[in-house]
């Protein structure tokens, strides 16, 4: 006869053995999940002789691109794929027939083109199968370039031009530019530094920071933080706007301006010797600086804080 203490045993014994077999179940599941999965590349590459004070045109549905002078007199591009799939072949196959691309040249300009196809029937495209996309061109230090992408991060570094441009998603990081820029996002981070003539800034939903000397800013955000840093004498009319988020100037002591800013739902502060007006929802401050002139900034923050910050 089975007393207490033996069923109590055996079932010490049974707890004991499912914790072993579930402990050995997760354990081949990470193990299956930590597995490396094949990935095919590939890179190609293409060179064109130019001059200075082109144009590259870029047009991608998506991927990554990344643009950065040189001091040669070329543009020079590299275009790599990256395919993952259950095995080699299908990888290759998926890069034969599911992507797209051409490179031309006309005159002094440069123009690529990439587009990811929708796979329909025994091509769709199956759990874990995906392709990536990464661009990268090297262009004379005076050269303009215009892109288009429908989701990707966008680079460029180090060039002198005018830099226009639009992303329906992703990041857009320009730095050391030399001229003019207009560029946006609908959903991504944005970041230039540089000496500009005209800077117009957007996005839908991000962050915008800048830190450049321009004659004039336009810096726009639907939702997210704008910063920015005025390194010289702004010369016409700059607005920095934000609907949801705060909004940060920081400003040479020395510059002649007149300022405005407004936070509708939100608390304002000006580090220069201006009026504050506070009222029960919204509070601004408006007045010259060393004397005033013909540039102006306006601050806007639709809910949010609003800074005007010495340098």
């Amino acid at each position: 006869m089975n007393t207490l203490a033996d069923s109590t045993t055996q079932m010490k014994r049974i707890l004991a053995y499912s914790g072993v077999v579930g402990l050995t179940v997760v354990m081949v599941a990470v193990l299956a999940a930590s597995k490396p999965e094949p990935i095919t590349r590939d890179v190609i590459k293409k060179e064109y002789e130019v001059e200075p004070g082109g144009t590259l045109a870029l047009d991608l549905d998506r991927g990554d691109v990344e643009v950065e002078s040189t001091n040669e007199n070329a543009v020079k591009i590299e275009l790599e794929r990256r395919a993952r799939a259950d095995d080699p072949d299908e990888e290759a196959r998926i890069l034969e027939s599911a992507h797209r691309y051409e490179f031309n040249k006309e005159d002094n300009d440069v123009s690529i083109r990439s587009r990811v196809e929708e796979r329909r029937g025994q091509l769709r495209w199956r759990r874990g199968q995906q392709i990536k996309i990464r661009l990268t061109v090297r262009v004379p230090e005076e050269y303009d370039v215009s892109f288009k992408t429908g989701a990707g991060n966008i680079t460029v570094m180090e060039v002198s031009g005018e830099i226009t441009g639009r992303t329906g998603a992703g990041n857009i990081l320009l730095e050391d530019i030399v001229g003019e820029v207009d560029v946006k996002s609908g959903a991504g981070n944005v970041e230039v530094s540089g000496d500009l003539e005209e800077l117009d800034v957007a996005t839908g939903a991000g962050n915008l920071s800048v830190y450049a000397k321009a004659d004039e800013m336009n810096i726009m955000a639907g939702t997210g933080n704008v910063t920015v840093e005025i390194l010289g004498q702004p010369r016409g009319e700059s607005n920095f706007r934000t609907g949801a988020g705060n909004v940060s100037v920081s400003i040479p002591e020395d510059v002649r301006l007149e300022v405005n800013g407004t936070a509708s739902l939100g608390t304002v502060t000006c580090e220069f010797p201006i009026e504050t007006s506070k009222k029960l929802l919204s509070n601004s401050f408006s007045g010259e600086i060393n004397g005033g002139g013909e540039a102006s900034i306006t601050l806007v923050a639709g809910v949010g804080n609003v800074s005007l910050l010495r340098r």
